[in-house]
């Protein structure tokens, strides 16, 4: 209803009502007065109840929200800080209220030093864009979610203080291997970046557990500059699972932004071997998600033409013989395309074989039809058939087990078994069937089920013993303050338990999947912490927050999302109009007893 529609609809409504409740007959004498008392107080009250705009149309009062993040500090200096809750406060004046966001949002005083361990102004947005309020932000400028800003009502601006840089390095992020094998040569790659200006240069250590790896020299840099360095080196012996981190010399003004931490398991004999003799799509994401989720080294070797074969990852020759000499003995051979190549699988001494044997030139699409029991009903069982993409295949999956089967209909008659499994001394699964890349590629529920095929299949494979269908961290490097991101294994949901070791506090949570690839926990603090995952022991460090890596600005001063709209408040927004009503109902009330009217 429009302002003027209300207006109008108020004031007749109060004229109709005082027109019948005092015909031209009754208290003659005092009947004006008595009509314009009740058209005035019925007008009001009808006002309130519909609450039609009134007054001088202005912007609504903003809500302010001030980011309390621990960037702040990292300079070793408040200044910064200071000015920052000055313009809070000089804006908080004609603000509706003055809220904090970091790692969280809430409304509380303004610490006296910042301390949150991330800057999401994301909560922020969707608190003023549900009730249609301007905000004003202020901020350092370093925003974790900076795109959130496009959620903010006309009219709303960013106030960035700038934080003073000083002389100071950090280690932003590492690249290196999850796992390999002692005496095994990995790269070892850091990214370091710098705030201010860094006169002179210094060396980073390389340092998995208690043994030194090596270290790189670190040059100067400019302020804002930045560099990667690597260093190869040999993996001693050691525990399977140990912690690598990659450390600054001492010296620079912020050293909680020196070393980074990431989990590194060790591997001294048992390994996966992939062996492609037609390389697609399909192959390359199997090892993709064993690389990913089984906890041992794996090695894959592609042949390009007869007699010629190159190691996936450095694409470097390597002769057939020493092939087949990486596949003998392997815990896990994975065979694909010419499965005989290297001789006969029951021949090359492996605990498990997942045979990958797609059909040669064309063959017909079939559509997933049925996952009858098997020992990889536990993974399949959950697979919505009805939403994958077709496989194509032209040769049924003969001896064992059927756990997979395909139909050219929507009926399961005439199905053919694509996934079969072997048990026995030496364990096999084997595929018949090519296409299952196209599950991984369309995501959701499809990539859950290129997820359960591969990782159901390599952990009974694996007698359990590798970590396939495991729930593992989808990043190696965590930070203190970001919530942790888990890769699904098979099943749709893991408990994790997790204690630190400094202050002992413990951790569990359950991680609810669904049909997603991934599901995140809260964030934990920084330090190391153990326990499990479904069973399987796990150590998870966690290295200090962003907020004390070089500030890097991700938004500017300035108004967001164009002007602010005038509105006009509504009626109910006025208490004076209560007590109007009030008083005219009262005094109508006293002039009806002098008039002799009930």
């Amino acid at each position: 209803m429009s302002d003027g529609l209300g207006w109008v609809l108020a004031s007749g409504v109060g004229l109709l009502v005082s027109w019948i409740a005092y015909p031209s007959r009754s208290a003659a004498r005092l009947r004006p007065a008595l009509m314009v008392l009740r058209a005035v107080a019925v007008t009001l009250l009808l006002l309130l109840l519909l609450d039609v705009a009134m007054g001088v149309a202005r912007p609504a009062a903003p809500l302010v929200a001030l980011d309390v993040s621990g960037s702040w500090m990292r300079s070793g200096s408040d200044a910064a800080w200071r000015a920052a809750r000055d313009s809070v406060a000089s804006a908080g004046s004609d603000a509706a209220a003055v809220v904090l966001f970091g790692d969280s949002l809430r409304s509380a005083d303004v610490p006296t030093t910042p301390s949150d361990r991330a800057s999401l102004v994301g909560p922020v947005l969707q608190r003023a864009s549900a009730s249609g309020q301007r905000v004003i932000i202020v901020t350092d400028g370093a925003l974790d979610d900076p795109d959130a800003l496009q959620q903010a009502v006309a009219g709303s601006r960013v106030v960035v203080v700038p934080v003073p840089s000083v002389a100071d390095r950090a280690v932003e992020s590492v690249s290196v291997p999850a796992e390999a094998r002692v005496g095994d040569t990995v790269t070892l790659a850091a990214r370091i970046t710098a705030d201010g200006a860094t006169g002179a240069a210094t060396v980073l250590r390389w340092m998995l557990g208690d043994a030194t790896l090596g270290e790189v020299p670190v040059p100067a840099l400019a302020a804002g500059g930045e560099a990667v360095v690597e260093r190869r080196a040999v993996i001693p012996a050691g525990d399977s699972t140990a912690i690598l981190r990659a450390i600054l010399a001492e010296g620079d003004a912020q050293p909680r932004n020196d070393t980074v931490s990431v989990a590194f398991r060790r591997g001294a004999r048992q390994r996966v071997v992939v062996v492609s003799t037609a390389p697609d799509a399909d192959v390359r994401d199997v090892a993709t998600a064993l690389r990913s989720n089984v906890a041992l080294p794996t090695d894959v070797f592609y042949r390009i033409a007869p007699g010629r074969w190159l190691r996936d990852g450095t694409m470097t020759p390597v002769d057939e013989a020493s092939v087949r000499t990486a596949a003998r003995g392997a815990t896990l051979a994975v065979l694909h395309g010419d499965t005989a190549v290297i001789g006969p699988p029951g021949s090359l001494g492996t605990r498990a074989l997942l045979l990958l044997a797609p059909p040669v030139g064309e063959a017909p699409e079939l559509l997933v039809r049925s996952a009858p029991s098997s020992p990889l009903q536990a993974a399949l069982g959950g697979i919505v058939l009805e939403s994958l993409p077709p496989l194509m295949a032209s040769t049924a999956a003969r001896g064992g087990v059927t756990a997979l089967s395909a139909a050219p209909g929507i009926t399961t008659g005439g199905a053919t078994p694509v996934v079969s499994v072997m048990d026995g001394e030496v364990r096999r699964v084997l595929v018949t069937a090519a296409g299952y890349s196209r599950w991984r590629s369309r995501g959701g529920v499809s990539e859950a089920a290129f997820q359960a095929l591969v990782g159901g299949a390599t952990d009974w494979l694996l007698g359990a013993r590798g970590r396939a269908t495991v729930t593992i961290p989808a990043l190696m490097l965590q930070r203190e303050g970001a919530p942790l991101r888990w890769r699904r294994g098979a099943r749709p949901t893991a408990v994790v338990a997790l204690v630190h070791d400094g202050d002992r506090a413990s951790r569990r949570d359950t991680l609810r999947f669904g049909s997603a690839a991934e599901a995140t926990m809260p964030a934990l603090s920084a330090g190391t912490w153990r326990g499990t995952v479904d069973g399987t022991a796990i150590v998870l460090p966690v290295s200090p927050s962003r907020e004390w890596l070089p500030v890097r600005a991700t938004v500017r001063s300035g108004p967001l999302n164009g002007v602010a709209v005038p509105v006009r408040r509504g009626a109910r927004s006025f208490s004076w109009l209560y007590f109007a009503s009030v008083l005219l109902l009262a005094s109508e009330w006293l002039l009806r007893r002098k008039a002799g009217l009930r």
